[in-house]
């Protein structure tokens, strides 16, 4: 304890300094950041705030590759370096919060790139936006991270409100009369489930029957056995999460079960693969990225990131590249590492074309007509439509 005093007491000063410095200039912690960063700087620091080593870290691959590029060719506000802070929130609501309270503590960060799960995105989103930082969401889709009042939180993927329409009339084109939800109990599947059912009713499906499930509960084969004895339907769609997810479509097919079965993009990873095996055949999984696509901006990505890393991008490491490069992007059309500025020019991006396609934001800070991209599990790989 004697050794760690020392080290406690400079943190209480700080924040006593900074409180009193607060105090005196009745500014607020966003008008102080904003100012500090209006000055001349050699550098430009980005936070990024994911679950590093979980099956979607992949995310810091893309964002690193960003980075070297970006700071090789000198592309961001005529030559200033760029810096990743990189914090690992390990998909848990304290330490998430402990890591956004730490970016927000940072007078020099400007903008974050976070986090993946809504359940922790949320409330680090008030952290960020009282502290004056930009933060840029790659994974937390559910609706409330930018259904409020914040003026510096965006989302660059669809949310659940879009994110259910699509699937929704997936399920329609398919020809569905009648589908069974089963959904993780947290702000994502709930979330998903809800405007997925919603949009399955306006196209006339019905939905027979809907459960959700905990994280850590393992109780699906009995109401998958359920299922199979008392109800009639011709698809399931499953608004779940790794790893279980893999478990839940074995027991899904250990039930007897043989309809087609479509998942959210929370099973999204080659993990699925690794833990599914061969009842995992013909499952479908939406995702944000299309290795195979024909855009030559896509193929060049592919290319130079399996050399960087000796493996192909996953839509993780995608989203990763296409997240500092569009933070980049705004700073340069901003003139600025200003966060309002920033803000200002993400809401105001119209067409800015990625390796994950084309992003337009709306005042709320979400995407505007981004397509989710359809893959079929066939033979343990995953094939993706054109």
């Amino acid at each position: 304890m004697k050794n760690r005093l020392p080290a406690l007491l400079a943190v209480v000063l700080t924040l006593v300094l900074a409180g009193l410095t607060s105090a005196c200039s009745n500014k607020t912690a966003a008008q102080l950041r904003a100012e500090h960063l209006a000055e001349a700087g050699a550098e430009v620091v980005v936070a990024i705030a994911w679950p590093t080593r979980s099956a979607k870290g992949t995310l810091i691959d893309g964002a690193q590759m960003a980075l070297e590029e970006v700071n090789r060719g000198s592309t961001l506000l005529g030559g200033k370096k760029l810096r990743l802070v990189i914090k690992d929130d390990e998909s848990s609501l304290t330490k998430g919060r402990l890591a956004a309270q730490e970016i927000a503590n940072d007078p020099e960060v400007c903008a974050v790139l976070g986090h993946l799960n809504t359940y922790v995105a949320y409330p680090a989103s008030q952290i960020y936006e009282r502290a004056g930082i930009v933060m840029m969401t790659p994974g937390a889709s559910g609706q409330k991270v930018t259904d409020g009042e914040n003026k510096l939180v965006f989302r660059s993927l669809p949310g659940n409100r879009d994110q259910g329409r699509q699937i929704g009339e997936y399920a329609s084109r398919q020809g569905y009369k009648s589908v069974a939800i089963y959904y993780i109990k947290n702000d994502y599947g709930i979330d998903l489930a809800n405007y997925f059912e919603q949009r399955a009713h306006e196209l006339g499906i019905q939905v027979v029957d809907r459960r959700s499930y905990d994280k850590n509960g393992d109780n699906h084969a009995a109401i998958f056995a359920d299922w199979a004895s008392f109800n009639k339907f011709d698809a399931i769609f499953l608004a779940g999460s790794l790893p279980e997810g893999a478990q839940i479509i074995g027991d899904i097919r250990n039930a007897g079960i043989t309809v087609p079965i479509f998942a959210g993009v929370g099973l999204d990873s080659v993990e699925l693969l690794k833990l599914g095996g061969r009842q995992l055949e013909k499952t479908v999984v939406f995702t944000l990225f299309n290795p195979n696509s024909a855009d030559p901006l896509t193929r060049n990505f592919n290319q130079r990131y399996t050399k960087r890393f000796g493996r192909p991008p996953d839509s993780h490491a995608a989203q990763g590249y296409d997240g500092v490069n569009l933070l980049v992007h705004a700073m340069n059309a901003a003139h600025s590492r200003e966060p309002a500025k920033i803000a200002a020019a993400l809401r105001a991006t119209r067409g800015w074309h990625g390796v994950t396609g084309e992003h337009s934001f709306n005042e709320k800070g979400d995407l505007v007509a981004k397509r989710l991209v359809r893959s079929t599990v066939l033979n343990a790989q995953f094939v993706f439509d054109e």
